[in-house]
Order: C-alpha cells, then sequence, then structure tokens
C-alpha cells in the first residue's frame, strides 16, 4: 500500500514540493551506485557496500534483502539522495532492526535538510513495521554528520560502552575458523542456539542468539549472531558478544581457550552459511580478557587502521518514535 503526506507550508497552504522521497527500483541503483562513487571521494579509505556489483545489488533488491529510499528532484526526475538499508537483527534488542549502510546526498542539496527528512521517512518505515530500532556507522571525524545524528536523538556506543570492532578476512584465515568450527566441543561446554524473530524480515535473514557455557564454573559468552548483507555479501556479523564471569569463576575456565573460540566462532558461521566470506565482530574492549582472545584467533582490531575512525549510533524506543514523528521539511512530497 502507498500512502502519500505532504507537510504543509508555513501559511497553512500545501508547499510546492521540490523533492520527492520514494522507495528505490531495482533500476534506481546505477543511479544511486554513482552517487556513491561520489561520497567515497569525499571519505578517503572508506569502504563501501558499492563492492558488490550492481547485478549483485539488484539481485539482492529483488530477494527483499537489499532496499533503498531516494530523493528525487521533481523537475529533473534525478536522484539528489538516498539512504540504502536492509534488516539486521545483530542487536540485543528482541526485534530486528533496520541496518543504514549509505546515506549520500547531492552537494547542491545539502544543508536543505534532505538528509534528516530521508531519515525521518526511514524511521517512521520502521516504527510502523515493529522493528525495534535503527543503526548506522559514521565517521568520527566527519563532525557535520557525527551532529546531524545527535540532533536526530541517536545514541553513540563510543559514550556509553568501549566497543571495539574486529574483522576476519581474507580466506585462509575465514576457512581456518570454519575447519575449527567442523571439531566437537569438549566435555563440560555446552553451546545453545535460538535463532531470532524472522516474521519481519520475511526470514530472508537468518540470525541466531547463542550462549556457550561451561559447566564447571558456570561462566558464560554470548551474544548474536547474523548472516547480514549490510556490509558486504555474505558476511557474518557477531554483535553484544560478552563474557559473563561469576565472582567465584574458577581460573582458568575452559572459555577462556583460543581454540575454543575459534570453534564457537567457526560454528557459529557454518550455522548460519556454507562459505560465508569475512567475519565482523563488535565487542567490549573493557573486558581485557575477551579482546585478548579475539587478537589471537587472528581478528584484527580496526581500531588500529584507519577504520578505527568509525563509530557505532543507534536509535531505540522512545528515540526512534521521535524520529518517526518528525516531520520532513515543507518543500519535500512523501510517497512511501
Amino acid at each position: 500500500k502507498m500512502s502519500v503526506a505532504m507537510v504543509t507550508g508555513s501559511c497553512g497552504q500545501p508547499a510546492q514540493p521540490a523533492l520527492l522521497i520514494r522507495q528505490g527500483a531495482p533500476e534506481d541503483l546505477l543511479e544511486a551506485a554513482e552517487l556513491e562513487e561520489e561520497l567515497a571521494a569525499c571519505h578517503d579509505g572508506m569502504q563501501l557496500y558499492s563492492r558488490c556489483s550492481a547485478v549483485e545489488h539488484r539481485l539482492m533488491m529483488l530477494a527483499g534483502l537489499l532496499r533503498l529510499l531516494v530523493a528525487v528532484a521533481m523537475a529533473t526526475g534525478r536522484i539528489v539522495g538516498f539512504v540504502l538499508y536492509t534488516v539486521s537483527h545483530v542487536s540485543q534488542q528482541d526485534l530486528p532492526g533496520l541496518y543504514v549502510q549509505s546515506l549520500f546526498v547531492d552537494g547542491a542539496y545539502r544543508r536543505h535538510r534532505v538528509g534528516q527528512s530521508l531519515l525521518a521517512t526511514l524511521g517512521r518505515l520502521a516504527a510502523s513495521s515493529g522493528f525495534g530500532h535503527l543503526k548506522l556507522l559514521v565517521q568520527r571525524s566527519n563532525a557535520p554528520a557525527v551532529n546531524c545524528y545527535r540532533r536526530l536523538g541517536f545514541e553513540f556506543l563510543s559514550d556509553t560502552e568501549n566497543i571495539g570492532f574486529f574483522e576476519l578476512w581474507p580466506a585462509k584465515f575465514v576457512n581456518s575458523m570454519l575447519r575449527a568450527g567442523r571439531r566437537p566441543l569438549p566435555a563440560g561446554l555446552s553451546l545453545e542456539l535460538r535463532d531470532c524473530d524472522g516474521r519481519l524480515s520475511g526470514g530472508l535473514e537468518a540470525g541466531r542468539r547463542f550462549a556457550l557455557t561451561c559447566a564447571a564454573c558456570d561462566c558464560r559468552l554470548q551474544g548474536t549472531a547474523a548472516l547480514t548483507y549490510c556490509m558486504w555479501d555474505g558476511c557474518i556479523m557477531l554483535a553484544d558478544l560478552r563474557l559473563l564471569r561469576p565472582a567465584c569463576a574458577q581460573r582458568p575456565c575452559q572459555l577462556l581457550s583460543v581454540a575454543n573460540l575459534k570453534r564457537l566462532l567457526g560454528r557459529l558461521a557454518l550455522s548460519l552459511a556454507a562459505s560465508p566470506r569475512r567475519l565482523w565482530l563488535e565487542a567490549p574492549r573493557q573486558q581485557t580478557e575477551l579482546h585478548r582472545m579475539l587478537l589471537h584467533t587472528g581478528l584484527e582490531d580496526l581500531d588500529g587502521r584507519h577504520d578505527g575512525d568509525w563509530v557505532v549510533c543507534a536509535l531505540r524506543g522512545a528515540q526512534l518514535c521521535g524520529l518517526a514523528e518528525r516531520q520532513v521539511d515543507s518543500n519535500i512530497l512523501v510517497a512511501v
């Protein structure tokens, strides 16, 4: 169903719309990809989702794995801004959310609330469809974007938690972890896997909540894993990885073993995909034992590279509802 909304002007009369925000179609991807190349040029070292080909993008859109909102200039019919997004289960929340992969506005249309209007429209889609959060990555050095997201109510996870980002690739390291995942867990360790609720995403994006428990001391390693298309095609993402240790827990614990951690990560990857291309993980740096183990498994801490300039920000609960209720600019027509 399509509903059309237009905000009235200051005199109470409908303003003449200059832009139209609508759901993007597969044929819009080529034009959006050209804009995304300009986005990459603005942010040196940026790793874009457009590393996938336009053909792959189109197939993923047709499968419902990838979605697009576009802002179109009414006078020319040209796309001047877009949001590329997907469904993501990678969150502590019970409900899946939307992950913003790319947000771009043409230079001639910046500082006219086009980006805010695109995000407000996406927030309205998320809230009205029952999604629990909106999540994105932004560079700390990109002050205008950071300020914009703060004004919109996004919570920067670096302000509340020292979240680290870890990546495993190329293929030889991923394959090594997959081989470890095929080995049985040692006695005393039990792995519980629970499917994420796939109702909202149509089951197209698989997700697992996991907990690895040590029977001897009741230590637990838990988090969420998902096969996701929000970073790269066929990427396994793990988030909210936590090591929970009772005060009376014995040392050393079987959980604090690099070999067992590799078995866990490999098993999670295999439960989601036959041949994932890479592993991407979020974990708190203040848990020093876990941080040390992750590095010993072969994962690279991205904070030591240019990628460390990136920070996760999220919108949940009342803040998400606030974004959904935010009015778009008066010269923008929304047809979503």
